[in-house]
């Protein structure tokens, strides 16, 4: 697999519809494997990169380290310094606040120190329960004990930082939000969880313990106090949150679409695999429906997005924070699918368990 093939590249030929920047498919194509080619997938927004990037690699670097998330010489420390900073970038676009760049790439350094927990499809299940209870505790405020690992004690440091820099309000709704994602996070602990009954029950559980179910309420604690907005209000309105429902939706289905030899070889359970199977179609055509509902999704949002001022009361009070919220879960879409793109979590065969 080429792994730049679809980084930033517009279809050559087909529009976006008005709907965003439709990017080249890739083949994947790995030794053992059936080949496929991803669909031309839709983003709602232009790639574009941080300006703070430069400015937060000292202070990430120095975090990480300090919370021994990793150690120099390991392999773990040349993957989190070479490449996630970088990686995650993409992730944060340049009107987002210097913090929220900051804490929003130490999230993901947190979150992919428990996914590789998490993700052990051969590790003790009652032990990978157990832990996600106990990051779950530190995320409801218990401080860690003696026998808590350095990936608890550099969560609960992590929590404790954001809880000093957010208002109560906006504190609460994230602090909440990452609890729901962790206790979703057991669906991956479940006995023979590639056998889910259906693509629905499998995409539902995808949405709610993939790492951006909690980024909506942590980009709204800095957007706040960058702005001086009240940003959780915004998040809470129900038209608006069925836009970044669909933000995380959109995310879901692009992983699986990039991610499906790395799931089939580990054992994991991938949305493109359960729609073959569930329809008994090829694995192309799976693809090509996972990559049609992704832009179907995709295009709802911006349709709903229009609607906005005529559905949500006081709208013209709370404008700038909604075009905030919006834009935030579009760059989020159109970063993570930058970030699939870069990583090599996704396309090279020796990192596909890290």
């Amino acid at each position: 697999m080429n792994p730049r093939s679809g980084f930033g590249a517009s279809q050559g030929s087909g529009g976006a519809e008005g709907f965003g920047e439709r990017l080249k498919g890739m083949d994947l194509n790995f030794s053992g494997f059936e080949p496929v080619r991803t669909p031309a997938l839709l983003v709602p927004v232009e790639h574009r990169v941080s300006e703070h990037l430069e400015q937060i690699r000292s202070p990430y670097v120095d975090w990480v380290v300090d919370a021994k998330l990793v150690e120099p010489g390991t392999r773990g420390y040349d993957v989190l310094m070479r490449t996630k900073l970088d990686d995650c970038a993409a992730l944060i676009f340049p009107d987002h606040p210097r913090e929220l760049v900051l804490y929003g790439a130490i999230s993901l350094a947190l979150f992919f120190a428990l996914d590789d927990v998490v993700d052990d499809v051969n590790a003790d299940r009652s032990r990978k329960l157990a832990y996600i209870r106990r990051v779950e505790q530190i995320a409801s405020g218990d401080a860690p004990a003696a026998r808590d690992d350095h990936i608890v004690r550099a969560w609960h440091r992590w929590f404790e930082e954001i809880e000093a820099l957010a208002s109560p309000r906006a504190f609460e709704g994230f602090a909440g939000a990452l609890r729901f994602h962790l206790r979703a996070l057991r669906a991956q602990a479940l006995n023979q969880q590639s056998a889910a009954p259906c693509p629905t029950t499998h995409l539902m559980r995808r949405r709610d313990n993939v790492g951006s179910s909690y980024f909506m309420p942590l980009a709204a604690i800095f957007l706040e106090r960058e702005h001086g907005l009240s940003m959780q209000e915004v998040l809470e309105d129900q038209h608006v949150k069925g836009i970044t429902d669909l933000a995380a939706f959109v995310i879901v289905l692009h992983n699986e679409l990039l991610g499906l030899y790395k799931d089939m070889r580990s054992g994991e359970a991938n949305f493109v695999e359960v729609l073959r199977r569930e329809h008994g179609i090829e694995l192309q055509s799976a693809c090509d429906l996972a990559g049609k509902l992704a832009d179907d999704m995709v295009k709802a949002m911006v349709q709903m997005a229009t609607d906005l001022p005529a559905l949500v009361d006081g709208y013209e009070e709370k404008a700038e924070a909604i075009a905030r919220c919006v834009r935030t879960a579009y760059s989020l879409i159109r970063g993570t699918f930058d970030w699939y793109m870069i990583t090599r979590r996704y396309y090279d065969e020796e990192c596909f368990s890290m």
